[in-house]
C-alpha cells in the first residue's frame, strides 16, 4: 500500500510542525493575552517551524513587549543548542486574543525596529478564532515583503503534548 503524502503548496509558504502548532494552540488559549515568542526553524528549510519558544515578556490584550534580558538568555542557550540565527532569531510569533489576526500598528512597529535589521524576518499571528497572518519581509536588495500562506505539515513525525511543560513556560 502506497502512502500518500501531502503536497507543499506552490511558492514559499510557512509551516508548522504538529506539535509546534499544538503548543501554539496552547499559549494561545491558556490566557486571555497576547502571547509572544521566537519560531525555531528546521535547519533544512527554514520556513518550517519546528517549536515555539517563550521568552519572559509583559502582555496585555493588545500588545507583548519581550524582556531584554531573558531575549538575550534565549540567544545564548540557541547558541548553545547549535542553531543558527536564522533558524532561531527570525520568526516572530505571537497570538492576538481577538478574531483578527492583522498585525496592528504596535506590532508593525515592533516589527519594523526590532527585525528591521535582519536579512529577511518573518512576523506570524495567530488569531483567537483561528485565523492566522504571515509575511515574510527581506532587507537586502530592493527589499520587500510578501504574505505566505500558512500550514500545518502533517506529514511530518511528532511526539505528544506536554501541556504541563508548556504551562510553565507559559507562566
Amino acid at each position: 500500500m502506497k502512502m500518500i503524502r501531502p503536497r507543499k503548496p506552490p511558492g514559499p509558504s510557512l509551516r508548522f510542525s504538529p506539535l509546534a502548532w499544538a503548543k501554539l494552540l496552547f499559549l494561545r488559549d491558556f490566557g486571555d493575552t497576547e502571547v509572544g515568542g521566537f519560531g525555531i526553524a528546521s535547519d533544512k528549510d527554514l520556513l518550517l517551524i519546528e517549536d515555539i519558544q517563550l521568552v519572559e515578556q509583559h502582555c496585555t490584550g493588545a500588545s507583548v513587549m519581550f524582556d531584554d534580558q531573558s531575549v538575550a538568555d534565549y540567544f545564548d542557550r540557541q547558541v548553545d543548542a547549535g542553531h543558527r540565527p536564522e533558524q532561531f532569531a527570525r520568526a516572530w510569533v505571537h497570538t492576538h486574543p481577538g478574531t483578527c489576526p492583522a498585525p496592528s500598528g504596535t506590532d508593525e512597529e515592533t516589527f519594523a525596529r526590532v527585525f528591521g535589521r535582519s536579512d529577511w524576518a518573518v512576523m506570524f499571528i495567530l488569531a483567537a478564532g483561528g485565523q492566522t497572518y504571515a509575511r515574510l519581509s527581506f532587507h537586502v536588495g530592493p527589499g520587500g515583503s510578501v504574505e505566505l500562506p500558512v500550514s500545518v505539515d502533517y506529514s511530518l513525525p511528532f511526539g505528544g503534548a506536554d501541556h504541563e511543560a508548556w504551562a510553565k513556560e507559559y507562566e
